[in-house]
């Protein structure tokens, strides 16, 4: 289940959030502690989900200000009033706690806990005592410093699955966000998804839309796989977007979520057993091989990895970067025996350059204030070095522009002199916000062929989702959410 806690600040406010509320949640969170003077009985009589009543304190979260009397008369009014459950903390004074625990009627109670400073390194002798206390339900939320907090967290849950107990247990914080995403696929009774971002109730909240339409938290899964993103940072990756609406599309139960990893070995040494798949980002590419049992003969040339499979009882290592450039120009080009130009000396010059040396074109890089960096790469890809400056005295049937100039939001920019573009040219630019960058649309006014970066983006995303399923991907879906993403950007 979602759950959407309304948080006011008044009335009005809250009243009005309401049918936004319902619309996304399964239950709705009334937090009377964030409304002002919250007339409880206006509330219930406008909603039509089921509703957790809670009033938090200023310690565990919140910003009651009264007395532990007060605060625990307004929980009491709302089981009077048949609320579906009340929320009382673990921390309440035993004299308040205990009738309310006791308490005989149709209201259910969630015992809760919260930690905002850590997760203890055993969660299990603090389920175990709560468990002796009379709730219904339990709930235990803890701050992630870690992301291997996180594990503790999903052994919890299916540990409270085989005993039949009703749990929610979350992690708080950016490393506790895959726990709001996978803890009902663990069991756990529901996760907190905020009405929309700013209205969140604790650190690491995640929008319910993104829940229910993105990670599909609701969906029922008897069985599923893990995929997901390693990086730092991984806030900014659309993978999650592009390969949820893969899975969706195909009717697979499997989901994609974002690692906030510090370290790639401990990562892979916590979480192994958790995930099917990744997609690797920066600063992993380069660090990966020795992790895995098995490297692909381009991936291994390049020496950089963005994509991890788990093939029988190894994890084999690729790299879709060179593979889905290639792709792209393939579509356009014969590039054996043609003269291409890269822009730039970075990770994807590297990627894209071994993969057209590979099929035979005759390669140049050129550099524009780093020349040891163009040095550097050319003599790893055996292929002549120029300066930016000494273009014009060359012909090229293709150019590639691995630089991240024109890139959003310096959309006015370009790497390259229209001047040096030529009618019958291929031009590809791997930057791909905007879709249409200024090279781009310079470059079909000259008359080129061109490749947009949406291009690689896709062919690379594409190639990352076959080499875990082993099947079609649903390339005109991940090409829909991939531009209507950036054009919300």
């Amino acid at each position: 289940m979602i759950c959407v806690p309304l948080v006011g600040p008044n009335m009005k406010k809250a009243l009005a959030d309401i049918p936004s509320a319902e619309a996304l949640a399964d239950i709705i969170e009334l937090r009377l502690d964030l409304i002002e003077s919250p007339d409880l009985p206006a509330l219930l009589k406008n909603l039509s989900k089921p509703c957790i009543v809670t009033n938090r304190t200023k310690v565990e979260g919140g910003q009651f200000r009264g007395t532990e009397e007060d605060r625990v008369s307004v929980l009491r009014q709302a089981m009077d009033l048949e609320v579906d459950y009340i929320d009382i903390e673990s921390s309440t004074p035993r004299e308040y706690l205990q009738p309310i625990l006791e308490a005989k009627g149709k209201t259910k109670t969630i015992l809760s806990y919260h930690n905002f400073t850590n997760t203890m390194e055993d969660l299990n002798p603090l389920y175990e005592i709560m468990c002796e206390l009379a709730g219904d339900v339990i709930k235990i939320a803890t701050y992630a410093q870690h992301l291997s907090d996180n594990i503790k967290i999903f052994k919890l849950l299916q540990r409270a699955r085989k005993e039949g107990k009703a749990l929610i247990a979350l992690g708080m914080g950016e490393k506790g966000e895959i726990s709001r995403i996978l803890s009902p696929l663990f069991g756990g009774l529901l996760t907190f998804g905020s009405l929309e971002s700013g209205k969140e109730t604790a650190p690491g909240q995640i929008p319910a839309r993104v829940l229910r339409d993105i990670y599909r938290v609701n969906l029922p899964r008897p069985s599923f796989k893990i995929y997901g993103v390693i990086g730092n940072p991984v806030a900014k990756s659309m993978g999650y977007l592009i390969h949820n609406r893969a899975f969706n599309e195909i009717d697979s139960p499997d989901i994609y979520v974002p690692f906030l990893v510090d370290n790639a070995e401990k990562f892979f040494a916590e979480f192994a057993d958790l995930f099917a798949g990744l997609s690797v980002t920066m600063p992993f590419k380069e660090d990966l091989a020795p992790l895995l049992n098995k490297v692909d003969s381009m991936a291994q040339k390049i020496g950089a990895i963005n994509t991890v499979v788990r093939e029988g009882e190894a994890w084999v290592g690729y790299n879709t970067d060179c593979s889905g450039a290639l792709q792209a120009l393939q579509e356009q080009i014969e590039l054996k025996g043609k003269k291409v130009l890269i822009i730039g000396a970075g990770g994807t010059a590297k990627a894209i350059g071994f993969g057209v040396v590979e099929v035979g074109a005759q390669l140049t890089v050129t550099y524009n204030r780093n020349r040891q960096k163009g040095e550097d790469l050319a003599q790893v890809l055996n292929c002549d070095l120029v300066s930016i400056r000494e273009i014009g005295e060359r012909s090229f049937d293709v150019v590639i522009n691995c630089s991240p100039v024109g890139m959003h939001p310096n959309t006015g920019e370009t790497p390259l002199s229209s001047r040096h573009l030529k009618p019958g040219m291929v031009v590809f630019d791997s930057v791909y916000n905007p879709p249409e960058t200024r090279l781009i649309r310079e470059a079909k006014q000259a008359g080129c062929t061109v490749i947009p970066g949406t291009e690689l983006f896709l062919n690379q995303a594409v190639g990352q989702f076959e080499l875990w399923t082993d099947g079609k991907a649903p390339r005109d879906a991940m090409r829909e959410v991939l531009m209507e993403r950036i054009r919300q950007s």
